[in-house]
C-alpha cells in the first residue's frame, strides 16, 4: 500500500490516474498515506470525492487511523483539504460545470493560498450506482490524459464497479489515463 501511495505521490502533477481498490480497507489506508504525504510534506491542497463511506467517515478515517493528521486544522484552518460526497459531485447539480474549468479554478485556488498544487481523489461509484456507465465513459473522455496545470487527478473504482463493465470499456478507461495501478 505504501509502495503505491508513494509511486503516485511521486508523479508529476499533470498526472491523471485510474487506481482500482479492493476493499474499503484498502482504501482507507491508501487515500490516508496519500493525504498525509501530500497535504503536510507537499503542501498540496486536497480534495476526496468518496463514494462507499460518509464524510465524517473519511474524517475520522483521517484523524484517527494508524497514519493521521488534523483534520480540522487542515479542513478549516489551513483550507488545505476539502471532503465531499462523490455522488453530488459527479451527478447533484454541482456537476453542471465544466470539470475542466472546475479543476482550473481550484489550482487557481490552491495557489493563492500559496500550495504547490492540487491533488483530487474521486470515487467513481455513483455511476455505477446510478446506472450510468454511458456517462461514465463520457465524464471519463472529457477528461485530459494529462493536465497541464497543476493537478493529479486520481479516479478510484471499487474492484466489483470495475469488474462489471465490459472488455472494451475497461479497454476505454485504461488507454484513458496515464496509468492504472491496482492497490
Amino acid at each position: 500500500m505504501e509502495s503505491a501511495s508513494n509511486t503516485i505521490s511521486e508523479s508529476e502533477y499533470g498526472t491523471h490516474a485510474l487506481v482500482i481498490y479492493e476493499n474499503l480497507e484498502t482504501l482507507r489506508e491508501f487515500y490516508s498515506q496519500y493525504i498525509k504525504k501530500r497535504i503536510e510534506e507537499k503542501n498540496e491542497f486536497i480534495q476526496l470525492a468518496s463514494f462507499y463511506e460518509t464524510e465524517d467517515s473519511v474524517r475520522k478515517t483521517l484523524s484517527a487511523g494508524h497514519v493521521s493528521i488534523d483534520v480540522d486544522k487542515w479542513e478549516k484552518t489551513e483550507n488545505s483539504l476539502m471532503i465531499m460526497d462523490s455522488l453530488k459531485k459527479y451527478l447533484g447539480n454541482e456537476s453542471q460545470q465544466s470539470e475542466n474549468n472546475s479543476d482550473k479554478d481550484l489550482v487557481g485556488y490552491a495557489k493563492e493560498k500559496g500550495k504547490a498544487g492540487v491533488s483530487f481523489l474521486g470515487d467513481m461509484g455513483p455511476f455505477r450506482y446510478e446506472h450510468r456507465i454511458q456517462d461514465l465513459l463520457a465524464y471519463e473522455s472529457s477528461l485530459p490524459t494529462r493536465y497541464d496545470i497543476d493537478l493529479k487527478r486520481l479516479c478510484l473504482y471499487h474492484q466489483k464497479d470495475f469488474n462489471t463493465l465490459s472488455k472494451e470499456q475497461k479497454q476505454k478507461l485504461l488507454s484513458h489515463h496515464a496509468f492504472a495501478i491496482k492497490i
